[in-house]
């Protein structure tokens, strides 16, 4: 885990992820080398729509969630503190919404 850059401790996993998948994939090609957490990623112009794809495809294979239409929106993907909130209450939502096997008994 790296130290958030305003040294109010470390970040977790999934931010620290996205964070590094968002400077190393998306700011580097703006010339950008460091991106904060709670950084407004639109406005400095880091994401832009393609961004958002990019960002999007990440999120559905690491993560393992399906993100829908209606929720790309600029509260879920302002920041990337918002980002990982938003992965986070998406897995949530899809480990509780898995469907259980039965067990079944025999005899």
């Amino acid at each position: 885990m790296h130290s958030h850059p305003n040294g109010r401790g470390e970040l977790a996993p999934v931010q620290d992820e996205l964070l590094r998948f968002i400077c190393d994939e998306i700011a580097a090609r703006h010339g950008i080398s460091s991106v904060a957490p709670d950084e407004d990623l639109i406005k400095r112009g880091i994401v832009d729509s393609l961004g958002i794809q990019e960002v999007v495809a990440f999120c559905e294979s690491r993560y393992a969630i399906q993100v829908e239409s209606a929720e790309l929106l600029p509260e879920n993907f302002q920041t990337v503190e918002q980002l990982a909130a938003y992965v986070e209450r998406k897995r949530r939502a899809a480990s509780t919404a898995r469907p259980r096997r039965s067990r079944l008994r025999f005899g």
